[in-house]
């Protein structure tokens, strides 16, 4: 399953957000509260941690890119899918 990393809603109004660097690259796992990735308001550094644990598969938005509350920074993949179709093969002794 995907878990989207977003723009938090820091309470800035109309400032200006920017992405100034990411903290892990992609392929890294990451743990849910690990800081991913650091953004820039004026005069403020704030740091979005996960909000679950996974493989960080993509990243959405390129350092120095403008951002507002909600926008899509990146995926994690928990690896998991689901319940198994599968049935489970019997062993025999």
């Amino acid at each position: 399953m995907r878990i989207a990393l977003v723009v938090p809603d820091l309470g800035t109004g109309q400032e200006p957000i920017r992405l100034s660097g990411w903290l892990v690259d992609e392929g890294d796992l990451v743990l849910a509260g690990e800081r991913v990735v650091e953004l820039l308001l004026p005069g403020i550094t704030f740091e979005v941690a996960a909000e679950g644990s996974g493989t960080l598969v993509e990243l959405t938005k390129a350092i120095d890119s403008e951002l507002v509350t909600g926008d899509l920074l990146g995926w994690l993949d928990d690896g998991v899918e689901g319940a198994s179709c599968e049935p489970e093969s019997d062993l025999e002794s």
